[in-house]
């Protein structure tokens, strides 16, 4: 089981983009390709076949499947300089 860990901060940034863009959710999924691939988080109206969904108060979060199953611990912070940063282990 995969746990979700989001600082305050980051959940304000959150909430915010999702208002701002008219979503139900913010999805975190593996972007680029290649030896460049990344994370990547947009905000979605849906999630996609095989996501995992958190809940967190009135917050969802998809995760592309890939990432939940090999995660124990999927935390989202936010770093004053770099932005909203995802670390897992």
């Amino acid at each position: 089981m995969t746990d979700l860990l989001i600082d305050d901060p980051a959940i304000e940034i959150i909430k915010n983009e999702l208002q701002k863009e008219d979503a139900f959710a913010m999805r975190i999924f593996i972007g680029g390709g290649g030896c460049c691939k990344h994370f990547e988080m947009i905000p979605v109206k849906k999630a996609l076949a095989g996501d995992v969904t958190f809940i967190r108060g009135d917050l969802r979060i998809f995760v592309e499947k890939e990432i939940a199953q090999n995660s124990s611990t999927i935390e989202i912070k936010n770093d004053g300089h770099k932005g909203l940063l995802i670390d897992l282990s």
